[in-house]
C-alpha cells in the first residue's frame, strides 16, 4: 500500500479523534450545551416589587416594607417613578392612608420583560445583559438515571454588557440573585442530558419533550 496513502489515512483519523463527537462527555460539549440554555434567558433579571403595574404602597410600608425598599431603590435607578397618593392600608381595604404610587419610566418600559421576575408567581421583571459561560469547572461521569444518561456540570459564568442599574450597589443590596449573578466568580450547576442531538441542558430537554 502506498505509504503516502497510509499517512493520509492516519492524519484523517487523528483529525476526527481530535474533533470528537457532540455526544462525547467533554468540557467543550458541556460548555456549548449550557450556553445554548442560557441563550434562552433574557439576561440577569429582578422581579417587580408587585404583580401589578402601577402599584401602591403606604408610606410606612406596613406589611410591605421590603417591597417599599425595593421600589424606592428602583426609583433611584431610573426604572420606576413615584408619586404621592392615598392608598388602601391593606389590599381590598376601604381605609385610605398616605402612600405612594409607582409606575414605569420610559427606560423601565424598555427593560421590562414579561414573566421574567424569577419568582414563583412569574411576575414581570427588569433584565440586563446576557449570560455567558466562562468555563466548565468539572462534571460528574455520565450515569444512567431513569433510562437517560446524565451528568452534573459545575460552571462559571458572567453577565455581559449589563445596564448601569444592574451594577448599582443599592440595587445589588436589594436583590440577592442579581448580586450573585454580578460577582466576578459567579458559578452555578446544571444537569445535562445525553440526547440523539448531543448533550442538552435538562431545561431545554424538557421543553422539547425529553
Amino acid at each position: 500500500m502506498n505509504r503516502y496513502f497510509i499517512a493520509a489515512v492516519a492524519v484523517s483519523i487523528l483529525v476526527l479523534n481530535a474533533c470528537g463527537s457532540s455526544k462525547d462527555a467533554s468540557k467543550a460539549n458541556f460548555k456549548t450545551a449550557v450556553q445554548a440554555y442560557l441563550n434562552t434567558k433574557p439576561g440577569a433579571c429582578i422581579p417587580l416589587p408587585s404583580k401589578d403595574m402601577p402599584f401602591q404602597i403606604e408610606k410606612s410600608g406596613g406589611f410591605f416594607r421590603d417591597s417599599l425598599t425595593k421600589a424606592d431603590v428602583l426609583v433611584e435607578a431610573g426604572l420606576l417613578v413615584r408619586h404621592d397618593a392615598e392608598v388602601p392600608n391593606l389590599p381590598g381595604s376601604t381605609r385610605m392612608v398616605p402612600g405612594f404610587e409607582y409606575n414605569l419610566t420610559d427606560d423601565g418600559k424598555k427593560q421590562l420583560v414579561k414573566a421574567a421576575g424569577g419568582n414563583i408567581a412569574n411576575w414581570d421583571g427588569f433584565c440586563a445583559g446576557k449570560y455567558k459561560v466562562v468555563e466548565i469547572v468539572n462534571f460528574t461521569d455520565p450515569a444512567d438515571a431513569f433510562g437517560t444518561k446524565i451528568s452534573q456540570v459545575n460552571y462559571k459564568y458572567k453577565v455581559e454588557d449589563p445596564a448601569a442599574w444592574a451594577k448599582s450597589p443599592k440595587v445589588l443590596a436589594a436583590f440577592a440573585q442579581l448580586a450573585k449573578d454580578m460577582k466576578d466568580d459567579a458559578s452555578d450547576k446544571a444537569i445535562l442530558v445525553s440526547t440523539n442531538e448531543g448533550w442538552m441542558h435538562e431545561g431545554l430537554s424538557k421543553a422539547k419533550g425529553g
